[in-house]
């Protein structure tokens, strides 16, 4: 029978690798590695954390049928159509409020 040679090579020793109980390399390790490494790629830039809340609002049907003829005319969503509102009255309204993120829907094929 024929030694497989690939198999030899499966079996190639590795690194020692300092493991926590997860079996993953400890914080310190990590920061070895990359301390040796050097920086090859800028930073990342973090976004502070930024918290939604959901406001719920009652108004007059005519209100609700107006607000939604607007935003359909528009091109926008009634949240756009609100935020807008609110930023015009001089309130702080966050740049991510006042886009479009609601998901798309996929076609039928």
């Amino acid at each position: 029978m024929a030694k497989n040679p690939l198999k030899s090579l499966a079996k190639t020793p590795r690194a020692a690798t300092p493991a926590g109980r997860s079996g993953r390399p400890d914080a310190t390790a990590l920061r070895q590695v990359a301390a040796d490494a050097g920086r090859s790629m800028p930073p990342a830039i973090v976004r502070p954390g930024r918290r939604s809340v959901l406001i719920n609002v009652k108004v007059s049907e005519a209100l609700a049928i107006a607000l939604a003829e607007r935003a359909e005319a528009e091109g926008m969503t009634q949240k756009q159509i609100i935020t807008r509102a609110l930023a015009s009255a001089g309130l702080p309204v966050d740049a991510l409020d006042l886009e479009d993120r609601s998901p798309r829907r996929r076609r039928a094929a």
